[in-house]
């Protein structure tokens, strides 16, 4: 069994990642110092060794509910541990770091329309049976990866189409609403859409160009050298100086405050999933790093009514309340006192016009369900709870 994967940077040979003797080995064998796999792992002549798959390819890997699925269809083929995974997936992750060309197959054309009016009550499950192996997509919530055709420019474009598990309903719903209070506050998302039968949550791909090619993307997993398993071991503090040492001089800024919004927001709506890989950062070289966009914003203590944030700050995993905030943006952030305040009052203020949103929806919501959802979310005003 031929156990290599030849690894590219875009559509240059980087080199080949091996599984010897219970070790991972990476083996660059391009010469230019712009074909590194990762910001972590620059190019050198010497190996890279491993117990464990590096934190770059470990990325590329499903988790959860997808995991489940391939593992059923293709167990009896392959052994389905790390390295046989990647190696099922490499014909079709797509990104700057990628394994071999991937030849579309033709398929039946799906358009954005094809998702926000869905004419069947079984289209994620008939997404998953095509697109399952195509979706290098980390997280537990039932996701694929569909390409989907855009009608007025006839490319194919990626979209992240989610779902949920009985043990989460309406999770569609409460991603949109939540990525809502994200982008009203001004801080850098990706394109998203709820279907009309509030069944789906739909997310543009963030990383490709106009072009077709793709940019670097690794979060704070792949940063700070950690296995996937190792998400929620970590601080706010720890992120916001890994911004400080990787993120382009002329991005810190922007990024900082992007990321100030980001914790202020997941306090306010109370999302205690944002993990390591929740966060990353996007390059189209090493000279322009930036925070990526925000993604996977949802209010867990809907469904979880006791849970508490993913990561710790300020040495605790509670919801702290502005002043609190506030001092984290100024002694970690690197804010001024009046930004920090400026910035809390804008995520605020966001989150609150989501809220009226909300409200006016309930007033002619038809669904008893989802009225009964709507009504729990963000249904008090912004929190001022859980002092030290």
């Amino acid at each position: 069994m031929d156990d290599s994967v030849l690894v590219k940077t875009n559509q240059n040979i980087s080199g080949n990642l091996l599984f010897e003797n219970d070790e991972f080995i990476f083996k660059y064998s391009s010469e230019n110092e712009d074909d590194y796999i990762s910001l972590t792992m620059p190019n050198r002549y010497k190996d890279y060794n491993a117990t464990k798959l590096f934190p770059i390819f470990e990325m590329h890997l499903p988790e959860g509910y997808l995991l489940s699925i391939i593992k059923k269809h293709f167990s009896k083929l392959t052994k389905i541990d790390d390295f046989g995974l990647l190696k099922l997936m490499s014909p079709n992750i797509k990104g700057r770091v990628n394994y071999t060309h991937l030849k579309m197959q033709e398929e039946s054309i799906l358009t954005l329309d094809n998702l926000l009016y869905p004419k069947s009550k079984t289209l994620f499950d008939d997404l998953v049976t095509r697109f399952a192996l195509k979706s290098g997509l980390s997280g537990v919530q039932p996701k694929v990866l569909a390409q989907i055709h855009d009608k007025a420019t006839l490319a194919l474009e990626d979209y992240i189409v989610k779902s949920w598990g009985d043990e989460y309903p309406n999770l569609a719903i409460n991603e949109y609403y939540s990525m809502q209070v994200v982008k009203k506050a001004g801080v850098s998302v990706p394109e998203f859409y709820l279907s009309n039968d509030n069944k789906l949550f739909i997310m543009k791909r963030f990383d490709v160009r106009d072009d077709g090619t793709y940019l670097g993307f690794e979060d704070m997993c792949v940063i700070q050298a950690k296995q996937a398993s190792d998400k929620y071991e970590g601080t706010y503090e720890a992120i916001a100086k890994s911004i400080k040492a990787f993120v382009s001089p002329k991005n810190k800024k922007s990024s900082l405050i992007q990321f100030f919004k980001m914790i202020v927001i997941n306090n306010l709506v109370q999302n205690g999933d944002a993990h390591l890989k929740n966060f990353g950062l996007l390059y189209s070289d090493k000279e322009n790093i930036k925070l990526a966009p925000a993604y996977d914003v949802i209010c867990t203590t809907i469904y979880i009514k006791n849970d508490i944030s993913a990561l710790n700050l300020m040495g605790s995993k509670k919801w702290w309340a502005k002043k609190y905030l506030v001092k984290f943006g100024v002694e970690v952030c690197t804010l001024s006192l009046k930004n920090a305040n400026e910035f809390y009052n804008e995520c605020e203020s966001s989150f609150l016009d989501v809220q009226k949103e909300i409200k006016e929806r309930i007033t002619i919501e038809k669904d008893e369900e989802v009225r009964v959802f709507l009504t729990s979310l963000f249904s008090t005003k912004p929190r001022k709870i859980l002092q030290p």
